[in-house]
């Protein structure tokens, strides 16, 4: 378990709340089905960071095992079997390094140690 002040929690929350909202905006607004599908990807990481400050560490491993490791990837899959054309890349460039990102936060939650 980690130890965080009440006061960083609401902070750290109320930011991944927000960056919530985006990302689900963005994916309703994206014409592109894999951009769509990368950034569900990324919601169901930040969703994941979300749980884990709850300290509901097991429920966010299994979202992300079960959401982010069989459905979305299926949902990928789909797509690329479709083969839908992707015309910009912008998004593919900046994805990755957000994803990353978001990884090293979320093992940085998980390796604070309680005094």
């Amino acid at each position: 378990h980690f130890l965080i002040k009440r006061k960083d929690f609401v902070t750290i929350s109320s930011i991944f709340s927000i960056l919530q909202v985006f990302t689900a905006t963005f994916i309703y607004f994206s014409s592109n089905p894999i951009h769509s599908i990368l950034l569900l990807i990324l919601l169901f990481f930040e969703v994941a960071v979300v749980l884990s400050l709850l300290k509901l560490e097991f429920i966010s491993l299994l979202f992300i095992l079960v959401y982010v490791g069989a459905i979305a990837v299926l949902f990928l899959f789909v797509v690329m079997m479709l083969r839908v054309k992707l015309n910009d890349l912008e998004i593919l460039t900046v994805l990755p390094i957000s994803l990353v990102l978001n990884f090293f936060i979320y093992i940085n939650f998980f390796s604070y140690q309680q005094p």
